[in-house]
């Protein structure tokens, strides 16, 4: 009686043990399960925020391409326009520089005029042209260029008149004897075989001026 008393407990223990035993890991399993539905739920908060973040990305990454591609747009306009601006520019710079150099040589011209008719003048006071180089104190041969300077002012009234009428080198000749000794075969060199004078001011002119730079 006494042993199945003892064998009843042993079986009573046995059954609770294994109950605790079971209820131990079901414990666990629903504990592994909030776990992993606890993780869910995290991995789904963190996926949300993940994903507006990477829209917001893509649309700042367009919005700047964009901006960008504007930007370079806007700047080769304003370079093409500066470019324009700048050829302009120096169209007019060239313009004007031109127009200085003229009104420059056109006043040079008249004072050169002014001094050939002061050596002319000289010269027609029978003062010789080395005593008239000493007096103005410039080269001899800047007399000579100032002295034909004159004579070819001169005389191109003259050519002028009879220009028109396809002159003979009598005819210049002529002309060249109202003008002075000294011009008169430079007069009639001016005139080319079709009856044409030949200005030789500029040449005379920049003759001077070498003359005067040396």
């Amino acid at each position: 009686m006494v042993e199945n008393k003892t064998t009843g407990s042993r079986r009573r223990r046995r059954s609770t043990a294994a109950l605790e035993r079971l209820e131990a890991a079901r414990q666990r399993r629903v504990e592994q399960l909030e776990r992993e539905r606890e993780n869910e739920r995290r991995v789904d908060a963190a996926l949300a925020p993940f994903a507006e973040a990477a829209t917001a990305i893509d649309g700042v990454e367009r919005r700047r391409e964009d901006r960008v591609v504007a930007l370079e747009s806007q700047l080769e306009r304003k370079l093409a326009e500066l470019d324009r601006q700048r050829a302009a520019k120096v169209a007019d710079f060239e313009r004007l520089v031109e127009q200085v150099r003229a009104d420059a040589e056109m006043e040079i011209a008249e004072w050169r005029a002014v001094m050939a008719t002061s050596v002319a003048q000289i010269r027609a006071a029978e003062v010789g042209a080395a005593e008239t180089a000493v007096l103005l104190g410039i080269p001899a041969r800047m007399v000579a260029a100032l002295s034909r300077l004159a004579a070819e002012s001169g005389c191109n009234a003259g050519l002028e008149a009879t220009r028109d009428e396809s002159p003979s080198r009598a005819d210049v000749a002529a002309v060249g004897e109202n003008c002075g000794a000294e011009s008169r075969e430079e007069v009639a060199e001016s005139v080319d075989s079709n009856g044409e004078a030949i200005d030789a001011e500029e040449e005379s002119g920049r003759e001077i001026v070498g003359l005067a730079e040396r």
